[in-house]
C-alpha cells in the first residue's frame, strides 16, 4: 500500500521567498503569513461547517439509506455557488493547484480526528479519475485531499485497487436521474484486494450532490469480503 511522503521544509528559504513573493488570501485578498495557504485564518474560520459528523442520521448518510451499506458518512463544509469553498474547489480542479487539495484535506482531517470513527479507519481511498482525465489534469484532486487527511491522521492512502475503467461525461450539468445513469458500472476493483479484507475504508470525494458517483464507488468495493465502508467529502451541495 502506498504511503504519503512529505518533503522537509526549509524555513529560511520559505521565509525569503515569502518576503519576495507574498501570497494573498483568495477570498479577502489579505497578505498571508508564511504559515497560511490560500486562505487566511479569518476566512478559514468563516467556512460554513456542516457539523454532520456529530449526527449518524445526517443528510449525507441519508443519501445512501436503502441503497448501499455505509457505516458513517459526512461532509465537512456546505458547498454553495459563489462562496469561498466553490472558488477553492474550482482552482483545485481546473487551475493546476493540487496543493489546495492538500490544504482542504488537512482541514478535514482536523475535523475527523475529533470523531469516534477516526480510530477505526484502516485506509483512505480517493474516488479515482479515469486515466485519460487524470493525465489531462495532471493529478486526481480527490487523491490530493486524501493525502492531506493522511498527514493529519496518519492513515495510509490506497490508490491501486479501485479503478475507473469507463470515461463517463462530466456530471456537472446533469439532472439527478441522469447522474445515476451516467456512473452505473464505471468503477471496478482490480488486483489483489486481500489487504482490505475485514478492513474499514474511508472513501474521499470533493463534493457530494446526488451521491451517484460515491454510490458507484461503494458498490464496487462491497465485493471485498468483510469490508466496512465510510464516506467523507469536503463539500455538501444541497440541491433541494
Amino acid at each position: 500500500m502506498p504511503s504519503v511522503k512529505t518533503k522537509k521544509a526549509n524555513p529560511w528559504l520559505d521565509g525569503f521567498l515569502f518576503l519576495l513573493y507574498p501570497d494573498t488570501c483568495i477570498n479577502c485578498k489579505k497578505v498571508l503569513n508564511q504559515y497560511e495557504n490560500y486562505l487566511c485564518r479569518k476566512c478559514i474560520n468563516k467556512l460554513p461547517l456542516t457539523r454532520f459528523e456529530l449526527r449518524k442520521d445526517n443528510p449525507v448518510a441519508q443519501t445512501f439509506w436503502g441503497r448501499i451499506p455505509i457505516n458513517f458518512a459526512t461532509s465537512v463544509y456546505h458547498y454553495r455557488k459563489g462562496e469561498t469553498l466553490q472558488k477553492l474547489i474550482s482552482r483545485l480542479k481546473y487551475q493546476n493547484t493540487p496543493k489546495i487539495g492538500i490544504a482542504l484535506g488537512q482541514l478535514a482531517g482536523k475535523v475527523l480526528i475529533k470523531t469516534q470513527i477516526q480510530p477505526e479507519i484502516n485506509y483512505l481511498i480517493p474516488v479515482p479519475l479515469h486515466p485519460k482525465r487524470k493525465h489531462q489534469r495532471g493529478y486526481n484532486q480527490c487523491e490530493m485531499i486524501a493525502n492531506g487527511i493522511s498527514t493529519i491522521l496518519n492513515i495510509p492512502v490506497e490508490t491501486t485497487l479501485l479503478k475507473r475503467h469507463i470515461l463517463n461525461p462530466s456530471q456537472t450539468k446533469k439532472g439527478r436521474y441522469e447522474r445515476w445513469e451516467n456512473v452505473e458500472g464505471i468503477f471496478k476493483v482490480s488486483g489483489n484486494s486481500k489487504p482490505l479484507y475485514n478492513k474499514h475504508i474511508l472513501i474521499i470525494d470533493d463534493i457530494i450532490t446526488t451521491g451517484a458517483t460515491l454510490e458507484a464507488c461503494c458498490s464496487a468495493l462491497t465485493k471485498i469480503p468483510g469490508v466496512t465502508i465510510s464516506v467523507l467529502t469536503i463539500g455538501y451541495a444541497n440541491r433541494y
